[in-house]
């Protein structure tokens, strides 16, 4: 018999214990992404908290035993759909994913979703898919790690799945030789600059902006306002540069972004999460960081197709390559065959799988 409890307060806190159980001996390069944002989610106070309906379940077994805990979330932006968000559990519990998938299409029906997704955690932003392959790989900083029996889990509730594909790139082989012609064409007409993090603020402003107009259009992507991503960045400001976030101009206005940034999980142990530690190993013992991600990458739809994202990219590369050796993209849908081909050039290889399960209210 399983118990679905709602946490209040001390959800974060239950959240971060039932994740060690879960994670300890199962997945020996697991680090903790997590737990910030889930303690954004779930506070009443932080902005997102503030657009969003959020309950906390936590499923217990008939001996009273954490056995599954998921997030409900409903964000104001896009109320058609209802996530099952921060998912986490045991092997061998089924009949506990269950009664969360019950709980989640009742919730559905009553506040009038249309859909359930399960791998969205509040926003695309925050973190999207289970992984699906490469279980024992290090996780880079800001991407899903999770054991391989979660999949098995959603298959039986899924109306439909969508995968998505990350890509690595090894910097020394990394070659814009061949673009040559098409770097002339866009370099004459655009200008690529980094931020000015002196003014975060602003700079912040253009990064909603500019994502909301990009990605307007883009599934499972929710509008934002500058007061969640201002929430988001402010943390991770003393760990990040102007560097880091680069922004493609044609006449002063801008026209696109490329979000970058180290990966952070070299610096923390297995089971640790980003914090202090992780700062002084960075700033004051300057720990090297062999790999990095690119989370974002945005153009304008009226730019689109007129090369400036090679612009973007071989800005990063050029920015990076000094300190790191292997990048690592983002996620991007399977089907989205332009995102695909641009992956593709430089020498990019297919890595990581990731999988959104959607599931009929």
């Amino acid at each position: 018999m399983i118990h679905l409890e709602t946490l209040n307060g001390n959800g974060p806190r239950l959240y971060s214990d039932f994740c060690r159980s879960v994670y300890k001996g199962r997945c020996r390069n697991y680090r903790d992404s997590m737990s910030p944002l889930l303690g954004l989610v779930l506070d009443d106070r932080s902005e997102f908290g503030k657009r969003s309906d959020r309950t906390a379940l936590l499923a217990r077994d008939s001996s009273g035993s954490p056995v599954a805990a998921s997030v409900l979330c409903r964000a104001h932006a896009d109320p058609s759909v209802l996530q099952i968000a921060f998912f986490e559990a045991l092997p061998d519990q089924q009949e506990a994913v269950d009664a969360i998938v019950d709980s989640a299409r009742e919730q559905a029906g009553r506040t009038g979703a249309k859909t359930i997704v399960a791998g969205l955690n509040g926003h695309v932003n925050y973190g999207l898919g289970f992984l699906a392959d490469k279980h024992d790989a290090p996780p880079c900083f800001g991407s899903s790690c999770n054991p391989d029996y979660y999949l098995d889990y959603f298959t039986k509730h899924a109306a439909s799945e969508e995968t998505l594909v990350s890509y690595t790139y090894d910097m020394a082989a990394a070659s814009f030789d061949g673009e040559k012609r098409l770097l002339d064409r866009v370099l004459s007409r655009f200008t690529f600059r980094e931020a000015n993090f002196a003014d975060l603020e602003s700079e912040v402003r253009l990064y909603t902006k500019l994502n909301n107009e990009c990605f307007a259009h883009h599934p499972l992507y929710a509008q934002r306002t500058f007061e969640e991503d201002y929430e988001l960045f402010k943390p991770f400001s003393s760990l990040l540069g102007g560097k880091n976030f680069l922004i493609a101009e044609a006449g002063g206005e801008p026209v696109g972004f490329l979000l970058w940034y180290p990966d952070f999980n070299e610096l923390v142990p297995p089971g640790k999460g980003v914090g202090l530690a992780a700062l002084v190993k960075l700033k004051v013992f300057r720990r090297k960081i062999d790999r990095f991600k690119i989370a974002e990458i945005g153009v304008l739809p009226k730019y689109q197709g007129t090369g400036v994202i090679v612009g973007l990219i071989r800005k990063c590369f050029e920015l990076a390559r000094a300190s790191h050796g292997i990048c690592e993209s983002g996620w991007v849908f399977d089907d989205n065959a332009d995102s695909q081909s641009v992956c593709r050039r430089w020498k990019g290889e297919a890595y990581k799988t990731y999988k959104v399960f959607r599931i009929s209210a």
